[in-house]
């Protein structure tokens, strides 16, 4: 399953736009795990392509902070301590809060078809214990209500979060978290967008995001 695409801020025409979407798509997921290694040579050939786009791809998400390293070396995915963590996870529920309650009028019903397949896809997932299947189809579910918000920079911002905390989230899943720790509000989040109930959908988004906020704050 892949990530929802969205326009990039890459050039169309760019090599490097294909290697940005696989490595955005791998920090989401969380297939790439904190502390590793993303080396230019190693990608190019596992993706076979030259250095130049893998070196500006890697350089981009740098810049946005989802890597970290130089570029004389290999980049990293950034290992952050639970505090970090527990604070990209607050900015997450301020920002995805306010982009979900701005979406409700602008949700058809097609959307929220959509919507329930991806909340029923995400209990599957969760039960058979497969992080990268939820954390996907986590982000096509909320990137689909946030890009209905009309406000791009709000969700560019989102977005990058949600690489930022792709790689510990997905940690946090199959190391920190107890399957009856994890409540499941995607289909009450459907519901009330359905009722058009924006202000109910705000404080369900924004618990969604708190649980990450917490699970982390709690082991800080």
């Amino acid at each position: 399953m892949n990530v929802e695409q969205v326009e990039r801020p890459i050039a169309a025409e760019s090599q490097s736009l294909p290697v940005y979407e696989e490595l955005r798509r791998r920090l989401i997921s969380g297939w790439m795990k904190p502390g590793d290694t993303a080396s230019i040579r190693q990608l190019a050939a596992e993706l076979g392509v030259g250095a130049m786009p893998v070196r500006e791809a890697l350089k981009n998400l740098w810049s946005q902070k989802a890597l970290s390293g130089e570029a004389k070396k290999a980049y990293r995915v950034p290992v952050l301590d639970q505090h970090q963590a527990a604070n990209l996870f607050h900015i997450r529920a301020v920002l995805e809060g306010g982009a979900a309650e701005a979406a409700v009028a602008h949700l058809t019903k097609d959307d929220i078809t959509k919507l329930r397949v991806f909340s029923r896809r995400m209990n599957r997932a969760w039960k058979a214990n497969d992080s990268q299947a939820f954390l996907e189809t986590n982000f096509a579910f909320h990137s689909l209500i946030y890009n209905r918000a009309g406000n791009k920079d709000l969700f560019d911002l989102i977005e990058l979060l949600f690489m930022r905390t792709g790689p510990m989230l997905a940690h946090a899943i199959v190391n920190l978290a107890r399957i009856e720790d994890w409540e499941n509000e995607h289909l009450a989040i459907v519901d009330a967008i359905e009722q058009k109930d924006a202000a109910l959908t705000r404080r369900l988004v924004e618990e969604d995001a708190k649980w990450g906020m917490n699970l982390f704050r709690l082991r800080s």
